[in-house]
């Protein structure tokens, strides 16, 4: 492709359109082919709706290219996605691992760049071309409702080796990754899709603590980075960061040097659509330097009947704004030479792909397990007399979570973790393999009175990192306390988890953490209770008034 004449040869319509990423239901394809011949759309967010199997997204990706290909001019479509390990596609499928936090875990950046090698040929392989991760956030806030388990860890310098090692992960086994959520989002309380979060941290702060691993990442090679709809006082008291030329021009731009496509993060969370009206955030997205704006998460306060609608009008508003002057005809041109660069240099194409057998392989499960067992850390062990279990000796297991929490992970809209069966039933499953004598008691019939008096108790906790949500754990600590009460040393607690929840269990004495929900995480934490192998992982995060630090 030559650029510089091809973008002569764009119209503002096909200029504009370029600069957009939109996102549909599983049931309106044929509204992304309206929006993507009629105005050239760019590119597309594609979520675990859209794509719950390998088939279903080669199928998926090959149609929306097929539509790029009818377009005059035949540019290729950008199609990313939340591969990042705690968020997934294709989750009955794939391999995405057990998230960045276990990755953190391990404390080895080989690691991370074997487990996004994987994560890059897999979606590569059914046309997924850009991935939207890592997450470079240091989760610096114990009480951080979005980032948790999405992170390394807290600590700037391990998260920049991680992030730069699953960066080169990516780009050399043939994806794109897009560096998020910049400048940090690791200090956060409030969730960006229901608020505008603010972030208070002095600017050596956040030179200091956030902005090292975005730093790294670049180092490595990315070519894409995510902005936060957050507020950095410190930087622009103003303007959250997606609308500021201060933190995306003096910034990034200015100080890191980045000089490739910079996207929006969602424009439709609540962050966006509960303080600014949609057309002149995207005015003020563009001129500070937004190149791709992002359109997920559609189904926030979601009218399918006007949903297409809605984006020919956003679209037509922008087209309006740089014919009027109000975006330069100079920043669109700077935006779509980044946009055309990064597709063409990453080979983007719009020919069909063939099915593939590559996702969810066998030598793909062995390196996501081998990174889970690597992660187990048994973070308490006092009495120093439980782990191993005896498989012939009785064992009571307690899910300290209600069954009707779990119906949420399958309920976000096809973004976040989507996983159908809980990281527990796993878990369970893998000890009723081995285990003789198991009882199984759910959280809805727990009873003090009803636990046997002889044999080791297991309470295992879950969390689950939901965009817009929590995961309902409430009934979990105070199960764990009353455990503790009446079994004393015989209690095991196993966190499918973060395990910032031992800041609430000072009396538990045996504490074995995941850093992860995800089933080969579960099915490690069993192996380890065991005697499977032996744990290894360091906690990648601090619980504040305990001895577990990063």
């Amino acid at each position: 492709m030559n650029i510089e004449a091809t973008i002569q040869s764009m119209s503002v319509e096909e200029k504009v359109g370029q600069m957009f990423m939109l996102a549909f239901a599983a049931d309106q394809v044929d509204e992304a082919r309206i929006l993507m011949e009629e105005h050239l759309v760019g590119g597309a967010y594609i979520g675990d709706d859209n794509v719950p199997s390998a088939r279903a997204a080669v199928e998926l990706c090959n149609r929306l290219q097929g539509f790029a290909a009818n377009t005059r001019l035949g540019i290729p479509l950008l199609l990313g996605c939340d591969q990042e390990g705690t968020w997934s596609v294709m989750t009955a499928e794939s391999a995405m691992g057990p998230g960045n936090m276990a990755l953190g875990a391990t404390g080895d950046p080989q690691c991370a760049y074997d487990m996004y090698g994987v994560i890059a040929r897999e979606t590569a392989a059914v046309g997924l071309n850009v991935v939207l991760g890592p997450a470079a956030d240091c989760n610096s806030n114990p009480h951080n409702s979005i980032i948790g388990m999405r992170a390394f860890g807290e600590k700037p310098e391990l998260v920049a080796r991680m992030t730069a090692a699953a960066v080169r992960g990516l780009r050399d086994n043939g994806s794109v990754g897009a560096l998020k959520h910049f400048p940090g989002h690791g200090d956060t309380r409030l969730d960006s899709h229901r608020g505008l979060p603010t972030v208070t941290r002095h600017r050596d702060e956040l030179m200091a603590i956030d902005l090292p691993p975005f730093a790294a990442g670049i180092k490595a090679g990315a070519k894409i980075v995510m902005t936060s709809h957050i507020i950095f006082s410190a930087l622009d008291p103003e303007r959250p960061a997606t609308l500021s030329p201060l933190i995306l021009g003096d910034l990034l731009r200015g100080e890191l040097g980045f000089g490739g496509l910079i996207v929006s993060d969602s424009m439709n969370m609540h962050s966006m659509k509960r303080n600014y009206d949609p057309i002149d955030a995207a005015i003020q997205g563009f001129n500070a330097g937004v190149d791709l704006m992002m359109l997920a998460e559609e189904h926030y306060d979601h009218d399918a009947g006007q949903y297409l609608a809605n984006q020919r009008v956003l679209i037509r508003a922008i087209i309006g704004a740089v014919e009027d002057g109000v975006i330069s005809a100079e920043r669109v041109d700077d935006a779509l030479r980044r946009i055309l660069r990064l597709k063409r240099d990453a080979g983007f194409s719009t020919a069909p792909r063939p099915e593939t057998a590559i996702v969810g392989g066998d030598a793909h499960r062995a390196i996501e397990s081998r990174a889970a067992r690597r992660a187990i850390s048994v973070l308490r062990d006092r009495s120093g007399a439980l782990l191993p279990l005896d498989p012939e000796a009785p064992v009571t297991l307690v899910n300290t979570t209600k069954r009707g929490a779990y119906d949420v992970l399958t309920k976000t809209r096809g973004i976040g973790p989507n996983q159908a069966t809980p990281a527990f039933d796993v878990f369970a499953a893998s000890l009723c393999e081995r285990c003789s004598e198991l009882t199984l008691v759910p959280a809805e019939e727990f009873s003090v009175e009803a636990l046997p008096t002889a044999g080791a108790i297991i309470a295992v906790t879950e969390n689950y990192t939901l965009p817009g949500m929590d995961f309902d754990g409430s009934p979990q600590i105070e199960i764990v306390r009353s455990l503790q009460e009446a079994a004393g040393a015989r209690l095991i607690v196993v966190a499918l988890r973060d395990p910032y929840e031992l800041a609430n269990l000072p009396e538990t004495g045996t504490y074995i953490c995941s850093f992860s929900f995800r089933p080969c995480a579960a099915q490690a934490a069993a192996e380890l209770l065991l005697g499977g192998y032996d744990a290894s992982g360091r906690s990648p995060v601090s619980v504040p008034g305990t001895d577990v630090q990063a």
